[in-house]
């Protein structure tokens, strides 16, 4: 087999690989979600960054980070995290807005009632 082929037939693999690598991750996070999606705080799901300025924490650079289930409209769920300046109000209902590698961009506090009715029912 000549230099060339070989060449080839590794940059083949290594894209395939990374793909597969990418569609895993994207499936497994919210890294490749976008669109609108919703939630309910659990207080319990919250932990605090590192204050001291030592670690990059590449999900938030707020005070609080929430790790919790999200659902659309039409209830399909994933995990999401966001950072918030302070602990949210327990079992406050958030509408979220999702960019692919971004992830939550923005979020704010809804009324029970603007809650699709699928996603409430995928959030339990």
């Amino acid at each position: 087999m000549s230099k060339g082929k070989v060449l080839g037939i590794a940059a083949v693999l290594v894209v395939v690989i990374l793909g597969a690598g990418l569609f895993w991750l994207g499936s497994n996070t919210n890294l490749l979600a976008s669109g609108t999606y919703y939630t309910k705080i659990d207080n319990a799901h919250v932990t605090e960054n590192d204050s001291t300025g030592d670690v990059i924490h590449l999900q938030s650079g707020e005070p609080f980070v929430y790790h919790l289930p999200a659902a659309n409209e039409v209830g399909n769920g994933i995990e999401t995290s966001f950072g918030a300046a302070r602990e949210l109000r327990q079992g406050a209902y958030l509408e979220l807005k999702l960019e692919p590698l971004r992830g939550v961009v923005y979020w704010e506090e809804i009324s029970p009632e603007k809650m699709p009715p699928k996603a409430a029912e995928a959030l339990g």
